[in-house]
């Protein structure tokens, strides 16, 4: 009864608090905020957007933190990325070196002045839990309620803020009818070591709130960090045929870029954008997306209705439904071959770091995927992206680049064009930066360290048994380079470029580039080797080839 009583005055609070505002004023001519009948609200295009500019700005979140295994290579505050996982020099992060903060030895800062504008904001309320916790540190998103809780506690959060924050869609009335469930400790452990007086309820809400909207915290080519809750963009509806994506600029990975006098006073207050993946007409709702695309429809359908309460019936759902159904009319018996296989492949990936072989049987049982091929409602979906995914990584990890790089062009080719709204989706940059990050290494462009000329020797030998000679990874190599620029040049990255042209120039100064692989006969050559490398059948390797644009 009464915490039947407590989510009634919760409730009564929400309908009684002042209007919250979204949009911001100098987004008011190209953003606006409408009821939509039966739906709630959404957000619409209060004018013509083009793809090749950002539709609005957003500033540092609040509400956000790093996840725990990349804290040692992140600033806690600028969010400067200085290393990641992978074994690569990498474009586009910092190349510094972080001091650990001496209180509670958990956050790393990339600057003296970041630790102190750090420490006043924010961290000397979090820095004495972050030490008394130790190793047992929270989760991100439990670590992003409690700077909110420590903040709200001490009056160091604007109104209009919590304000944004409190009247975003919870749906505590749905989760707290279940009755008591791990949330609820959740929020009792956050209250106790807040040592606030914030009520159960209310820390229990904003978990609530932050479980149903938040987003991933991104870098400009690296992937996700950590988790955010931007209220803006937690307004924007769901599709799994998105029309815009959330993009951090690259001058964000300077060191205390938010200080930085070599930058605008707007690029300074400017963390991400929101960015259009094609041309928006006036009118148009504009649509985010939940869920990874990459899921199969049942999948994704039962992920919103399990974390979001809705049944989504987009025409993306619609059109994957409709290619299973008629797959399975066609092909009665594919589909349960295409999971056996799949559960084959993710048995032994499992397996993988427990004893040897596992990583060797998965990428042969991977290539046995080939059957499949023939058919996009399998392979673009469900298991196939992520088991090509995971290979990758773990190639990586085990110092396999040939198998590594064979997964990441199976994404490359065969799943993101099919998957990805929009050229320039961050995930599509991703997955071409790190697709390329594997040719230097291979091309001995930029080598990891490490890596012995035999071990490089190896992989080339490897990849030639597959059909790929050294000629064709430095054709595909300047080819798909050269598509990442065109992805940046149209569409509202541009500040990316920077980063295309560096690659571009490593790969003049570097011997690998003294071959003629110029001509049509080369590209008819270098073209057939990558369609057998991918055990690729003619017809379906054209219908690819214009898919992806090459």
């Amino acid at each position: 009864m009464a915490e039947f009583d407590s989510l009634v005055d919760s409730l009564m609070q929400r309908k009684n608090a002042p209007e919250a505002s979204y949009i911001q004023d100098q987004d008011a001519k190209t953003l606006k905020l409408e009821q939509i009948p039966g739906r709630g609200q959404g957000i619409f295009a209060a004018r013509s957007l083009s793809v090749t500019d950002p539709i609005c700005s957003l500033s540092y979140p609040t509400m956000m933190a790093i996840d725990s295994d990349l804290i040692h290579t992140t600033c806690y505050h600028c969010l400067v990325v200085t290393a990641t996982h992978l074994p690569f020099p990498s474009y586009g992060h910092a190349s510094i070196d972080l001091k650990t903060c001496n209180g509670c030895h958990f956050a790393r800062f990339c600057s003296k002045n970041c630790q102190i504008k750090s420490w006043h904001a924010y961290h000397k309320y979090e820095c004495k839990i972050f030490k008394k916790l130790k190793n047992n540190q929270l989760p991100a998103i439990l670590r992003a309620v409690l700077r909110v809780v420590l903040l709200q506690g001490r009056d160091k959060l604007p109104a209009d803020e919590w304000n944004r924050i409190t009247s975003l869609v919870s749906h505590e009335e749905i989760l707290a009818g279940r009755g008591r469930s791990n949330l609820t400790e959740m929020a009792e452990g956050i209250k106790h070591l807040a040592e606030s007086s914030m009520s159960i309820e209310t820390i229990q809400r904003l978990i609530f709130i932050m479980k149903s909207n938040a987003t991933e915290l991104p870098t400009p080519v690296q992937g996700g960090i950590g988790v955010m809750l931007e209220p803006l963009v937690a307004k924007f509806n769901h599709s799994c045929e998105p029309n815009l994506s959330i993009h951090r600029p690259q001058h964000t990975m300077t060191s205390g870029w938010m200080d930085s006098m070599q930058l605008s006073e707007d690029d300074r207050k400017t963390f991400a954008q929101v960015i259009p993946l094609r041309d928006i007409q006036e009118g148009e709702e504009l649509f985010n997306i939940y869920v990874a695309p990459t899921s199969g429809v049942k999948a994704r359908k039962a992920k919103l209705m399990e974390d979001y309460f809705f049944e989504c019936t987009c025409p993306k759902c619609t059109s994957d439904a409709e290619a299973a159904a008629n797959l399975a009319n066609q092909q009665p018996g594919l589909s349960g071959q295409f999971e056996k296989w799949a559960q084959e492949v993710t048995r032994h990936i499992a397996q993988i770091g427990l004893k040897s072989g596992p990583f060797q049987k998965a990428a042969t049982a991977m290539d046995k995927s080939a059957r499949f091929l023939e058919y996009p409602v399998l392979y673009t979906s469900g298991e196939f992206p992520d088991i090509a995914r995971t290979l990758v990584l773990e190639g990586l990890k085990g110092q396999a680049f040939d198998e590594a790089l064979i997964d990441a062009l199976r994404l490359y080719f065969l799943v993101n064009p099919q998957r990805f709204v929009g050229r320039h989706n961050p995930t599509n940059i991703y997955t071409i930066s790190l697709t390329l990050d594997i040719f230097d290494a291979l091309l001995e462009i930029s080598t990891p360290p490490g890596i012995t000329k035999d071990k490089s020797e190896k992989w080339l030998s490897n990849l030639s048994s597959r059909g790929l000679s050294r000629n064709s990874l430095i054709y595909w190599r300047q080819k798909i380079c050269a598509d990442m620029k065109k992805r940046v040049e149209g569409g509202a990255v541009k500040d990316l470029y920077s980063l295309v042209e560096k690659r571009e120039e490593e790969m003049r100064k570097s011997t690998a580039q003294n071959t003629d692989v110029e001509g049509e006969d080369f590209k008819r050559v270098a073209e057939g080797e990558m369609r057998d490398a991918l055990r690729l059948k003619e017809p379906r390797w054209q219908i690819v080839l214009q898919d992806s644009g090459s």
